[in-house]
């Protein structure tokens, strides 16, 4: 089957960023499933992973974490999926991801594909999904029966993540969502998405907190770098209140602005449950399952903004240079890989 890797973290305007492949289809495992990917959506982390190369790999590294498509076989001890069905999925980063003909996802982080989506469309939704949903009421801690409208703040709201824990909070909480845009466009989207208030990130946060009444918020999202957020933040959040953080920070930052509030700071990092084989990894195929039946009713949508048509080296490379200028609103998809043909698309 036909693969596109990476190699080294070469920019994306050169010719050899990414490049085609010919490795064996794998074969299912237990509780796999093997997926014909049809359509895959491009995320900030396939990026991050490419310029976390150092030096010449000696095997070929295949990114993606976003795709859908058609169960094509199954493995031992699979009990929620057959031949035919068609799923989504964020899959493993432990394992090779989605720019390929076929890949392998454990069948408990594995959701079906809404009817009424495209594979595109569906493809965008998986792991922001996933992070959007774990963030606020898994390490948040969310009381999604607060009647008080407990105000969240969600920074860098207009992207992929903020898209749709904009809607989440607004579907499944009580909370006052004050979402953070910088541009016309992002605020007007994020407006568009549920949220109550929305301000600009590039100016005085809490000039503009205060204006429209609030001194401090229990609880804030960083979908955005953590670094220039730092000490604004520890302004910015309530005593005893909760920041989620979904960036990885190599910088040593001082927690002991944190201190006098007493707030708890928490990660979230989507893959934490397949990587270890937590015993909640399954509620991610459960959440996915939710996910389609909230689309189905009409509670959220998806939040595909651009599509770049079929996979190949050039369109990947057109995909991850978009992600890294780092004004994406929503997401981004590309269809499968086209079986025969050239993936340069010439």
């Amino acid at each position: 089957m036909k693969s596109i890797a990476v190699y080294e973290n070469l920019p994306t305007d050169h010719a050899d960023c990414f490049e085609e492949i010919e490795v064996d289809t794998p074969v299912p495992g237990e509780r796999d499933i093997l997926v014909r990917v049809d359509a895959i959506a491009i995320n900030p982390v396939d990026s991050k992973e490419r310029h976390n190369i150092s030096g010449r790999l000696d095997e070929p590294l295949v990114l993606g974490w976003d795709a859908c498509g058609e169960v094509i076989s199954v493995g031992g001890g699979v009990e929620n999926f057959k031949p035919g069905n068609m799923v989504m999925y964020a899959g493993d980063i432990t394992r090779p991801g989605c720019y390929t003909e076929f890949q392998l996802v454990d069948e408990r982080i594995v959701g079906p594909k809404p009817a009424s989506l495209s594979c595109e469309e569906a493809a965008t939704l998986p792991l922001t999904t996933l992070v959007a949903w774990e963030s606020p009421f898994d390490r948040l801690e969310i009381d999604r029966d607060d009647s008080g409208s407990p105000a969240l703040l969600i920074i860098g709201a207009a992207g992929g993540l903020g898209s749709m824990a904009i809607q989440f909070a607004r579907q499944l909480s009580n909370c006052t969502i004050i979402a953070t845009g910088s541009r016309p466009e992002s605020r007007d989207w994020c407006s568009g998405l549920g949220a109550h208030h929305v301000i600009d990130h590039s100016g005085d946060l809490g000039e503009q907190l205060k204006a429209i009444g609030f001194e401090t918020v229990p609880y804030i999202l960083n979908c955005s770098n953590n670094i220039p957020y730092w000490e604004i933040m520890s302004k910015l959040v309530s005593p005893e209140g909760a920041i989620c953080l979904v960036a990885s920070t190599k910088a040593k930052l001082d927690l002991d602005l944190y201190m006098a509030k007493s707030v708890r700071i928490n990660y979230e990092l989507m893959f934490t449950r397949s990587i270890f084989g937590t015993e909640k990894m399954s509620l991610q195929g459960e959440v996915l399952s939710r996910i389609s039946e909230m689309i189905a009713a009409g509670t959220i949508r998806h939040v595909m903004t651009e599509n770049l048509r079929n996979m190949t080296t050039s369109s990947l490379a057109k995909a991850h240079a978009l992600i890294e200028t780092g004004h994406m609103i929503g997401k981004m998809a590309l269809s499968g890989i086209l079986s025969g043909g050239n993936s340069n698309g010439v």
